[in-house]
């Protein structure tokens, strides 16, 4: 019989962007997914209190400074963290399986709820919480972005994440990552670490809800066409939407006049902090390229509307040039709902472990816009709506159980 343990899942600097809200959906539907017998699971998520106010304040002030440094003057809306109650409704859904609690956002407050809720074993941490720590932790990982793309980063940044990768490669006993690639990379670039690195399974997932609802009414309220590829990133700069651009004005060059319009959906944020001008190159490229008028960039939206979005698409494209896990967000939601998705070739990337995928070279736009003429005619295997749900329900049960054997990992050292 296995001991009883208590675990907590730390949403401590993943709650402020979409793709970490998504991951930590992810690790809760893997560590859900394998037998409960013994097993107490608590999300814990920081609090808005005055550390994050002065944070945006700060946040507000830097995009006002940095909105000069743009040719229109104007600086698009930034997502920020979302409130306590959002985050309340975000994770109602765990409500029958996880507790969810709220911290004060200090390490001393992080600490008096774990002895408050008797935790056995805390992750993901993004940060070192140091050897003496006295509740086993288990860190995560993100990339090692900044060593392969320096140019993007500046000095500071590079410094910071320096320390932060060294701390954590220096202190952790036992780290998850989500790919082999980063696996990789930790032990190349920090061959004298002690510490476990378990590479996560790729397993996107599925929520029964999405099924539900309609791409058709979705589609229409966004004044969609009825055939449209998507992507859904953030506008950072080593998300390559350029590449996709060039390659969506040669595959529109493809067509005859009397072909049915094919457009191309953009969802996520449209702020890279590193370049306050990157929109702006965005939007001259489009009317260089004079495809603006079949270029629809909706911005951040809801999760459930990006889905049936994604759902009524023709691909998803993924341009990346880095990502820290197969194919990136977008991508594991494409695999889980049977989508088809078009993906540069970047090594993490080729780990996607899904027939429906088609490859073109990182940055070749020409490549890209060959796959883009094949997609509507491409043979894809077909899944409905049980089946995705069963491939969805394997693919975590892989991932709960590299999750259990990581949290195995990190008590071992103390049980013993």
């Amino acid at each position: 019989m296995r001991p009883a343990v208590n675990i907590a899942i730390l949403g401590d600097g993943l709650v402020y962007w979409a793709g970490g809200i998504d991951l930590l959906r992810t690790l809760l539907n893997g560590i859900c997914a394998t037998p409960r017998d013994g097993k107490s699971i608590f999300l814990l998520l920081p609090e808005e209190d005055w550390k994050y106010k002065t944070f945006l304040i700060f946040t507000q002030i830097r995009d006002r400074l940095t909105a000069l440094l743009s040719k229109s003057g104007q600086r698009p809306s930034t997502r920020t963290r979302p409130t306590d109650t959002e985050l309340k409704n975000t994770f109602a859904p765990y409500e029958d399986r996880v507790q969810v609690r709220f911290f004060d956002g200090t390490a001393r407050g992080l600490l008096t709820s774990l002895r408050e809720i008797k935790a056995d074993v805390v992750f993901p941490c993004m940060t070192s919480r140091g050897r003496e720590f006295p509740v086993p932790w288990i860190g995560y990982l993100l990339d090692f972005q900044h060593r392969h793309l320096p140019h993007l980063f500046s000095r500071l940044e590079l410094l910071y994440r320096e320390r932060k990768i060294n701390a954590l490669l220096r202190d952790a006993e036992t780290i998850v990552v989500n790919a082999r690639a980063v696996k990789a990379d930790a032990l190349a670039f920090r061959r004298e670490t002690r510490a476990t690195i378990i590479a996560l399974p790729f397993a996107p997932s599925i929520r029964a809800q999405w099924l539900n609802a309609d791409p058709l009414e979705t589609r229409k309220r966004y004044h969609l066409p009825i055939g449209y590829f998507i992507i859904c990133n953030q506008f950072w700069i080593h998300k390559d939407h350029k590449t996709a651009f060039r390659a969506f004005a040669r595959f529109l060059a493809s067509r005859s006049p009397d072909d049915e319009p094919i457009h191309l959906v953009c969802t996520g944020g449209m702020h890279d902090y590193r370049a306050p001008a990157y929109l702006d190159e965005i939007k001259e490229l489009l009317l260089e390229l004079k495809i603006s008028q079949s270029v629809h960039l909706l911005g951040y939206i809801a999760k459930e509307d990006q889905i049936a979005l994604v759902r009524g698409s023709i691909a998803v494209i993924q341009p990346t040039l880095f990502e820290g896990g197969p194919g990136g967000g977008s991508i594991y939601d494409a695999v889980a709902l049977g989508v088809l998705g078009l993906v540069s070739d970047i090594p993490v990337n080729r780990e996607i472990d899904d027939p429906n995928i088609a490859y073109f070279a990182s940055g070749d736009s020409e490549g890209l816009a060959q796959l883009m003429i094949e997609a509507p005619s491409r043979p894809r295997p077909q899944f409905d709506n049980p089946a995705l749900i069963s491939r969805s329900n394997d693919r975590l049960r892989m991932l709960g159980e590299t999750l259990d054997r990581a949290v195995a990992a990190a008590l071992a050292p103390h049980r013993s």
